[in-house]
C-alpha cells in the first residue's frame, strides 16, 4: 500500500535531528560574536585614535577666555587638515598646545587610550595644556594696545566680537620668526600672549577651530574675523625679538 503524498497546505513534520542543529549554529554565532568583539572595539578605537589625531576633534571650552564667541561648557569641533596645507592666518580661532601642563608625565596605555576617545568625541576635558584663542599677529608683526584698542603693524583692527573691553595698554610685542601672537576675546579675562603663554609656537597649533556643535542652541559656524590693510612684518629672530609685556 502507498504511501499517502503531502499535499499543499500540510505540516510538514521536520526530522528530530535538525532543530537542535539550529540552536547550535545559533549559538556558535553568538561566541563567534563575542569572540570577535575585542578586535571590533579595538579596530573602533584605532579609527578614533586616527580621526582625532590626524582630521577632526572635540573640544569641550572649560572657561571664559573666548566669550561671547565661545561659551563655557560649549562642544566645538577643530579640523586638522587646513593648516597641513597652508599656515594659520590672522582672526582664526584656533587650538594649540602651550608649555603649561598639570597632566602627569605617565600613564597607563589602557587609560590613555580611554582619555583619547573621550577627548575625541567631546565628553572628557582636554590637556590641560590645549589652549583656545584667537590668532592677532604673525611672524614679524608689531602689535600694541592702546586704551584696549589693539593695532598690528599701526593698523586698527575692527573687532566686532569684543564685549568685554580691557582698557589697559600694552606692548608692543614684536612677533619672532616661527611665533604667534594670541588673544582671547574676554580681553579682561584671558590668559594669553601678552602674559603667561608669551609668543607661541607655530609648530604647536593643533587645528582651527571650525563649529559648535553643542549646546542646541550655539551651534553655527566659527569663521575668522577679516583684518583687512595690514602689511606684513619683518620677521625677528627669538633673540631679536621684544620680552613679553607682563603687566597685568
Amino acid at each position: 500500500m502507498s504511501e499517502p503524498h503531502a499535499t499543499a497546505g500540510d505540516p510538514v513534520s521536520t526530522p528530530s535531528g535538525r532543530e537542535p542543529a539550529r540552536e547550535d549554529r545559533g549559538g556558535s554565532s553568538l561566541g563567534a560574536f563575542f569572540r570577535e568583539l575585542p578586535v571590533l572595539l579595538l579596530v573602533a578605537f584605532v579609527l578614533a585614535f586616527l580621526l582625532r589625531t590626524f582630521v577632526v576633534q572635540v573640544f569641550y571650552i572649560p572657561s571664559q577666555s573666548m566669550e561671547p564667541t565661545l561659551q563655557v561648557n560649549d562642544r566645538m569641533v577643530v579640523e586638522k587638515i587646513s593648516y597641513l596645507f597652508r599656515e594659520p592666518r590672522r582672526g582664526e580661532i584656533v587650538v594649540f598646545e602651550g608649555e603649561r601642563s598639570s597632566l602627569p608625565t605617565e600613564e597607563e596605555t589602557s587609560a590613555r587610550l580611554l582619555r583619547g576617545v573621550g577627548q575625541f568625541l567631546g565628553v572628557v576635558p582636554a590637556n590641560a595644556r590645549d589652549f583656545v584663542k584667537r590668532v592677532i599677529g604673525l611672524p614679524g608683526d608689531t602689535i600694541r594696545i592702546e586704551d584696549g584698542r589693539v593695532f598690528v603693524n599701526d593698523v586698527p583692527l575692527e573687532e566686532p566680537y569684543v564685549e568685554f573691553e580691557d582698557t589697559k595698554t600694552q606692548g608692543p610685542y614684536e612677533v619672532p620668526e616661527g611665533k604667534l601672537f594670541f588673544l582671547g576675546d574676554n580681553r579682561p579675562n584671558s590668559s594669553d600672549s601678552r602674559y603667561t603663554l608669551g609668543y607661541v609656537d607655530a609648530d604647536a597649533v593643533v587645528g582651527r577651530a571650525a563649529v559648535v556643535i553643542w549646546p542646541v542652541e550655539h551651534i553655527g559656524g566659527l569663521g575668522g574675523a577679516d583684518y583687512e590693510g595690514i602689511d606684513e612684518g619683518s620677521a625677528r629672530s627669538g633673540d631679536e625679538a621684544a620680552l613679553v609685556d607682563d603687566a597685568s
